[in-house]
C-alpha cells in the first residue's frame, strides 16, 4: 500500500509539474493582450488561430470536432507525441498532441494565403516561430474530437535552445475564445467598444479591411488585439493600423500571384492587384521551382505589360512547389539599342503551388483509407493513405481500382486511365514520419493534368464507387455536396 501511495504521489507530481508548464488560459480576445504570440511582423500566430477557429466545429456544449484528419498530415499538422515538456503528459487513451504552423512542412500549402503570406515575404526565423497544438482523439467513427487547444512558440534562435517550445509562452485556449473569433465575421462594429472596452478608429479599420477583407473577421481581430497591446495615444486606440502600415506595405499585400494549370499540364501564371506605382516602374512575373530557389534560377518569366492583372501560359510542366515572384524589370541596352529585359529587385512572392482544396485527401467510405489527387511533371497522380491498423487492406481492396476522369460528368467506365489499388507503390519520404499512423501508396499516371480532372475509387470491378476527389481547379455545385453513391438521392 505504501509503494502504491508513493507511486501515486510521483505520478501526481509529474502531472502537476507538466500542467504548471502551461503559463495560463486564454478565455477572451482581451487575453491576447500582452502575450508575444503572433503580434509582431512577420509572426503568423494570430492568422493561425483565426484559421483554426473558423475550421473547427463547436457544439452547444462546447465540444470541439474537426472536419479534417490531422493524423494524415492535413494542412501540415504533424504528430507531437504524448509527453512534450511544455504540455500536460497524456495517457495514450487520452489522445495525442498534433502541432500546426510549421510553414516548411508538406501540407502547410493547404493553408490559405492570409496565413502563409508573411512567411513567403519575409526572411529569418521570426516568420516561422508560432504554433497551435491540438490534443486530439478519435471517437470510433473516424471523427476527430479536440479536447484541448494550445498556442505556443519556439525559443528565439539566438537562445540556442533547439526546436523545443517555450513553456513561458505556452497557453491553453478556452473554447470561449474560439467562439469569439468565429463571431467576428458577423459582429456589428459599433458593439466593439462595449464588448472589448476598446475604441476602433473606423478609418484605420477600413485600411485593415483593404488588406484582410477577403478573410471575414481577420481585420477586426488584428485591430482589437493590436489596439489592446499598444498604448492609447489621445484616445486613439486604433493606432494599430499605423503600426500595421509600418509592418507591411499595404499596396504589396493586395498583390496576388498564383500558379494554375493549363489544358496541357503546364504552369500558368496569374497576377492581379499590382499597384500603379509599380506598373509605372515596369515589373515582370518570374516562375521559380519553389520558395527556396535562388533568385537567379528562374524557369520562365514575362513582363506584365503595364497590366494590373493578367495571365501567362508557360512551357514549364506543372509541379508542386512552383512559385511566382514579382520583380522589377530592367532593360538591357547596348549602344542605345534595346536587347530585352533582365530581372531586377524582387518585390513580392506568391505561395508555393498546390491545388490545396483538391489535394486534401477524401475518405474512402467505410474503410480506414483515403484518396488524394495531385500533380507531378504535368501528369495526374494519386495517393492512397492507409491506416496502419487496417492490416487487411490488400485483401479488402483486391478488386478495387482508381480511375482518372477528365471531368465529374464522365460515367464510371468513361475514364482516361486507371490502376489497381493494390498495385500502387509504397511511398518513402522523410516527412511521412510526421504521420506515423498511416502508410502511403502512390501511382503516377500518364494522363495530362488539366482543370476538371478527377480521381475516383471503385471498390469492385464494375460498381461500388466509394470515393471521389473534387475536380482539379474547378468549382462546380455538385462537387461541393456531400459524397453519395450513384443511384442515391
Amino acid at each position: 500500500m505504501v509503494e502504491k501511495g508513493i507511486l501515486g504521489c510521483f505520478i501526481l507530481c509529474l502531472s502537476l509539474t507538466s500542467v504548471c508548464a502551461v503559463r495560463g488560459t486564454l478565455s477572451s480576445i482581451k487575453d491576447l493582450k500582452g502575450i508575444e504570440f503572433g503580434h509582431t511582423f512577420p509572426r503568423h500566430g494570430l492568422m493561425l488561430l483565426h484559421w483554426l477557429a473558423n475550421n473547427i466545429y463547436i457544439d452547444n456544449n462546447g465540444n470541439m470536432r474537426l472536419n479534417f484528419n490531422p493524423t494524415r498530415g492535413d494542412y501540415g499538422f504533424h504528430f507531437y507525441g504524448n509527453r512534450p515538456p511544455s504540455l500536460p503528459i497524456l495517457h495514450p487513451e487520452s489522445g495525442s498532441y498534433y502541432s500546426l504552423g510549421n510553414m516548411n512542412s508538406n501540407g502547410s500549402w493547404a493553408l490559405p494565403d492570409y496565413v502563409t503570406q508573411r512567411f513567403y515575404n519575409s526572411r529569418g526565423p521570426e516568420n516561422n516561430r508560432d504554433r497551435v497544438i491540438l490534443r486530439v482523439r478519435e471517437d470510433g467513427s473516424n471523427q476527430f474530437i479536440v479536447d484541448e487547444v494550445y498556442v505556443t512558440q519556439h525559443y528565439q534562435q539566438n537562445e540556442n535552445r533547439g526546436s523545443a517550445y517555450d513553456p513561458a509562452n505556452t497557453y491553453r485556449v478556452n473554447v470561449s475564445l474560439l467562439r469569439q473569433i468565429q463571431r467576428l465575421a458577423t459582429i456589428d462594429q459599433n458593439d466593439i467598444p462595449r464588448i472589448y472596452n476598446v475604441e476602433i478608429n473606423h478609418n484605420s479599420l477600413q485600411d485593415l479591411e483593404n488588406i484582410w477583407g477577403h478573410t471575414p473577421g481577420m481585420a477586426l481581430l488584428l485591430a482589437i488585439v493590436l489596439s489592446l497591446t499598444l498604448p492609447k495615444l489621445k484616445g486613439r486606440c486604433a493606432r494599430a493600423v499605423e503600426t500595421q502600415s509600418v509592418m507591411e506595405d499595404k499596396d504589396n499585400t493586395l498583390i496576388k500571384l498564383e500558379v494554375k494549370t493549363t489544358d496541357r499540364g503546364k504552369a500558368r501564371i496569374i497576377w492581379s492587384g499590382i499597384p500603379k506605382r509599380l506598373l509605372d516602374q515596369r515589373v515582370m512575373v518570374v516562375l521559380h521551382r519553389d520558395n527556396n530557389s535562388d533568385s537567379k534560377s528562374e524557369l520562365d518569366r514575362s513582363s506584365v505589360g503595364g497590366k494590373a492583372s493578367g495571365s501567362y501560359n508557360t512551357s514549364v510542366p506543372l509541379n508542386p512547389g512552383l512559385q511566382v515572384r514579382l520583380h522589377k524589370e530592367v532593360k538591357k541596352w547596348w549602344n542605345y539599342f534595346w536587347f530585352g529585359s533582365t530581372i531586377g529587385e524582387e518585390i513580392w512572392r506568391g505561395s508555393e503551388f498546390h491545388d490545396a482544396n483538391r489535394e486534401i485527401p477524401v475518405d474512402i467510405n467505410g474503410h480506414d483509407a483515403s484518396l488524394q489527387l495531385f500533380v507531378k511533371d504535368g501528369k495526374a497522380c494519386a495517393r492512397l493513405y492507409v491506416k496502419k491498423s487496417f492490416t487487411a487492406w490488400k485483401k479488402t481492396f483486391h478488386n478495387s481500382w482508381v480511375g482518372f476522369y477528365s471531368s465529374l460528368n464522365k460515367s464510371m467506365l468513361n475514364y482516361n486511365t486507371w490502376k489497381w489499388a493494390v498495385s500502387f507503390s509504397k511511398e518513402i519520404r522523410s516527412d511521412l514520419e510526421d504521420v506515423p499512423e498511416h502508410d502511403v501508396y502512390v501511382y503516377y499516371s500518364s494522363m495530362v493534368m488539366s482543370p476538371g480532372v478527377q480521381a475516383r475509387f471503385m471498390l469492385q470491378r464494375r460498381s461500388s464507387e466509394v470515393a471521389r476527389t473534387l475536380p482539379w481547379e474547378r468549382v462546380e455545385l455538385s462537387a461541393t455536396r456531400p459524397y453519395h453513391r450513384e443511384g442515391e438521392s
